[in-house]
């Protein structure tokens, strides 16, 4: 089977534009960084080798040695909260298990190692505690937890909307949790910027991986031109 590459926006969801037109900026400035996915959208178990993200010009342009690339670099999921039962009657009597998210500017980690604990009668709501703080960049996290039972998606049970807080009370009952926790790290924000191509090896079927683009004009240029127009496309080399 022939291999497939679906390319994504930052979300990793939206299809990505043939190109991006960055606009014109003077010396010294520089563009938003702006995040690609690819995806390997092969049907049959195919491997992409030995990728590489590279950035090729589209038409006329006055900014060809300014436009840099960057690896993704995420954040690492988080380690386990504690989970201890108290006096309530919000959750159904059984075996759950919970989950925290970092979440940044960018996006929001995949699931944390998970803790666990059994709600008996009378005491079926959950204090967590030890909730990981994130690392620089991260603006909150979030908490998931199974149904009962622990079985199937952990789904979202609220959001500490600050990175101090290490404890959170688990009142909501299953049928009012929320959406699925995610399945591809978001987190990341641009690692080394780059004018080479950025190896970021094999690319398994159904995986992705990320990239970022920046147009940067470095300050006391004396170039005809200014300001500076970029017009670029990502493109993906390797076998």
């Amino acid at each position: 089977m022939a291999k497939v590459i679906e390319r994504y926006e930052s979300d990793a969801e939206t299809l990505a534009q043939e190109n991006y037109d960055e606009g014109t900026i003077v010396d010294g400035d520089a563009t938003t960084p702006r995040r690609g996915w690819w995806k390997n959208a092969s049907t049959a178990a195919e491997i992409f080798e030995s990728c590489r993200f590279a950035i090729e010009q589209v038409g006329a342009n006055d900014g060809d040695d300014f436009v840099q690339i960057a690896p993704d670099a995420p954040l690492s999921p988080p380690g386990a909260c504690t989970a201890t039962k108290t006096a309530g009657i919000a959750l159904q009597i059984g075996y759950y298990e919970w989950v925290i998210t970092f979440v940044t500017a960018n996006g929001e980690t995949i699931a944390g190692t998970r803790a666990n604990e059994t709600t008996t009668s009378g005491n079926q709501k959950v204090n967590l505690a030890n909730i990981p703080l994130g690392p620089a960049g991260t603006t909150a996290r979030k908490v998931y937890r199974t149904v009962v039972g622990g079985a199937g998606a952990l789904k979202l049970v609220g959001t500490i909307a600050n990175n101090t807080e290490t404890s959170f009370l688990d009142d909501v009952p299953d049928a009012s949790l929320g959406a699925v926790v995610r399945s591809l790290n978001t987190s990341g924000s641009p690692g080394t910027w780059q004018t080479a191509d950025i190896n970021i090896g094999d690319v398994a079927a159904g995986a992705f991986k990320a990239c970022w683009m920046r147009f940067n004009v470095p300050g006391g240029m004396s170039q005809v031109g200014n300001p500076r127009r970029a017009d670029v496309t990502f493109v993906e080399t390797g076998a």
